[in-house]
């Protein structure tokens, strides 16, 4: 599909937005990241200023900031998801507090994405600190994909400092993404729903972390690809809260 350009604010009614922001979401979701980036940037603009009934600025802003930095992470664009990323999530935490699952969410990017520009050492003192707030949110818990994600990433940095330890943390983080897509498994036998796409794909990403510490050759397959295209360096990523496990969706908060 091809990307589509900005449009003009002024020139777009509210249900054009509306529906300019569900494409940007269902793209995402889909892993049409270099397709979603316009749309995002576009509600981004259309939400630029607003503020609620105590005059603050809308968090919804800083919603959709995050999505467009999920779609730079899948593109490779690191550095420009990290300077999307710190002051949404400065504003979201003065309003929703440390522990909101929307605030996790968006340090857990920012570590992926501080990884993903070689900043090791600052990408694993946030995933460290996040984990237990992850493990303890109601609306994540310890068999969401974001926590399952931020394991790996975790066990990743670790391969370099010590192995035993990186590799302790890496298998049972597969055991637990196993357990977990067991289950989803059964559930479609028993009649529930499937997974859906972006849940595969987060899936995905935690297997692409996870071999890189269980599996050697998979180390310097992913050293290649990064090499090779920038685009290549992250399985597709979106996979918050539309259910049990996740699945992006327009921002609600205000």
């Amino acid at each position: 599909q091809a990307r589509r350009p900005l449009r003009s604010c002024a020139n777009s009614s509210p249900t054009t937005a509306m529906c300019d922001q569900a494409a940007g979401v269902e793209l995402l979701n889909s892993g049409a990241f270099s397709e979603a980036e316009s749309h995002l940037r576009f509600a981004i603009a259309q939400t630029a200023g607003e503020k609620n009934v105590h005059g603050l600025q809308n968090a919804e802003q800083f919603m959709w900031t995050r999505r467009l930095a999920e779609s730079l992470i899948g593109q490779g664009k690191f550095e420009e998801a990290t300077r999307c990323l710190k002051p949404a999530i400065k504003q979201l935490q003065i309003k929703y507090g440390p522990n909101d699952e929307d605030v996790l969410d968006c340090k857990y990017l920012l570590a992926e994405s501080l990884f993903g520009e070689g900043k090791r050492h600052d990408a694993d003192p946030i995933a460290q600190s996040i984990l237990e707030g992850l493990h303890g949110n109601l609306k994540r818990g310890p068999d969401h994909f974001t926590t399952l994600k931020c394991r790996a990433l975790c066990a990743l940095y670790q391969k370099k400092q010590c192995k035993s330890i990186a590799k302790g943390l890496a298998q049972s983080t597969l055991e637990a993404l196993e357990s977990v897509l067991e289950q989803a498994e059964t559930r479609v036998e028993a009649g529930g729903r499937k997974l859906m796409e972006p849940e595969l794909l987060a899936a995905e990403k935690v297997r692409g972390f996870l071999a890189q510490v269980l599996d050697p050759e998979a180390d310097g397959k992913a050293k290649d690809s990064r090499a090779s295209s920038k685009s290549s360096t992250c399985v597709p990523d979106s996979e918050y809260a539309a259910s049990d496990f996740g699945g992006s969706r327009c921002p609600s908060k205000a």
